[in-house]
């Protein structure tokens, strides 16, 4: 679910509340196919008002139309377009129209520009700078999620919502202690931008629950963000009460940099900047403005993903080798990278540039019994593939690929159930007639004739146990 899906299902109230800010607006309308940025174009600045379902459709040739119908449907879903009272026609909502008008009539610029031109003056952080704390801040995220101790645990508002989404879950053997489960271990293969934006959704439902900060205002506070200018700065003192509450969690998640807890100034990481948008088919946000054309709209964004070209685009390469007999060769300088590779990997060697290990049993295991699949590592593998190995067919030889499937089958085999133990049979008539009993009504687990017991299931227990003593 992407901001714009989740600005969907909220309720319509909601919606128009948000609709009060021309920056979520110019997003909404930025998010938009070609043909739903028409029929908001046509109907901005129109006399007539409104528009009939059948009118709107001559403003395209017949092949176009299909497409047209389901623009129309993707706008009343968003709430931009509405029925006019009493009658089938369409109009826009009158609160998306004028602040969409402010917002084209705008000069550009970003949120809070008035503001950050009033502080003082200070020495300016480096973009590379910035950028490298922004992907630290992230990267203790996700070192905590595989159980690296490489760098300190995230807060506990942090971990709770990995508890909360599914990401991690509480170990078998360690109730205080968390573990990756499959569906965090799937997280963590996408890039950056969809990581980031899956977690501050859940920390948005999160606030809303805690009545903190309504889902409209944080979504609001996010879009106005988006239009920021990466790694510059602006004045804490323009934010409203409630989005300052935020300001802390923000920057332990590295969207935002404070240079402490009273610093007048905050500065926009990429992560902030790319967050609405990054997650949308992998692109970034255009830095075009609207002002400047709306045929500008829909070009791939020129703005950088994390890391910047510093030492520390070297830590975002994990380039992998695996032989067939089952060694593993990781080219990487990421610490990050060894500990996701550890959790189904046995690592024997680490060199700067590379780490060696093996896939045996025991490590696939561990892995499957944290609910990690064969098919998330065979994909992990894929997704790393050193670039010498994908001359191969197939790339992950073939006895590598089929015993991952076969460690995990052989997980699968054993079927557990509870049950109670039935014995101290004294003859072996009295145990026939208890075990058709339990085969009749279909409660029968387990039997060893010899020794005269059986195991039937939990709930059929207690019927056993009465057909025993009336018997």
């Amino acid at each position: 679910m992407n901001a714009f899906e989740f600005l969907g299902s909220l309720p319509g109230g909601s919606v128009d509340r948000l609709y009060q800010d021309a920056w979520a607006c110019q997003a909404v309308f930025q998010s938009m196919s070609p043909l739903a940025q028409q029929i908001v174009m046509r109907l901005l600045f129109t006399n007539q008002g409104s528009y009939s379902h059948d009118a709107i459709l001559q403003w395209v040739q017949d092949p176009a139309q299909v497409k047209m119908t389901a623009a129309i449907e993707k706008l009343r879903h968003l709430r931009v377009l509405r029925m006019a009272h009493g009658t089938a026609e369409y109009v826009l909502n009158p609160v998306f129209q004028d602040q969409l008008k402010k917002a084209l009539s705008s000069l550009g610029g970003s949120p809070w520009e008035a503001g950050r031109h009033k502080l003082p003056s200070e020495k300016p952080i480096a973009a590379a700078e910035l950028e490298q704390y922004a992907r630290k801040r992230w990267d203790a995220v996700l070192h905590f999620m595989v159980g690296s101790t490489a760098v300190a645990a995230p807060p506990p508002t942090v971990i709770g919502i990995l508890e909360h989404t599914g990401l991690m879950q509480p170990s078998k053997t360690d109730a205080r202690a968390l573990h990756i489960t499959d569906t965090g271990y799937e997280f963590m293969l996408k890039d950056i931008h969809a990581q980031t934006w899956i977690f501050v959704l859940e920390y948005m439902k999160d606030i809303d629950r805690k009545g903190i900060l309504s889902a409209e205002e944080m979504l609001q506070f996010l879009f106005q963000m988006s239009y920021c200018r990466m790694n510059e700065y602006y004045a804490v003192a323009d934010l409203t009460r409630h989005q300052q509450q935020l300001l802390g969690d923000l920057v332990e998640l590295g969207l935002l940099y404070r240079r402490g807890a009273k610093a007048t100034r905050f500065y926009t990481t990429s992560l902030a900047v790319n967050l609405i948008f990054g997650g949308m088919l992998g692109q970034t946000r255009s830095s075009i403005t609207m002002s400047q054309g709306l045929d500008h709209l829909h070009r791939p964004s020129k703005s950088p993903h994390l890391p910047p070209p510093t030492a520390a685009a070297a830590d975002a390469h994990l380039l992998i080798v695996v032989e067939t007999n089952f060694k593993v060769y990781a080219y990487t300088q990421s610490s990050l990278h060894i500990a996701m590779l550890s959790v189904f990997v046995d690592i024997v060697a680490r060199l700067p540039n590379l780490a060696v290990g093996f896939l045996t049993r025991e490590s696939i295991r561990s892995a499957l019994s944290n609910g990690i699949s064969a098919e998330q590592i065979y994909d992990f593998l894929m997704q790393h593939a050193h670039p010498k190995m994908l001359g191969n067919s197939p790339v992950i030889p073939e006895n590598i690929a089929d015993q991952l499937y076969l460690w995990q089958r052989e997980r699968n085999r054993i079927k557990f159930d509870a049950g109670e133990l039935v014995d101290g049979f004294v003859t072996t008539e009295d145990f026939d007639v208890v075990l058709k009993f339990a085969q009749d009504v279909g409660v029968m687990l387990w039997y060893d004739s010899i020794h005269l017991r059986l195991v039937v299931t939990k709930a059929g227990g207690e019927r056993v146990r009465d057909f025993i003593k009336n018997h």
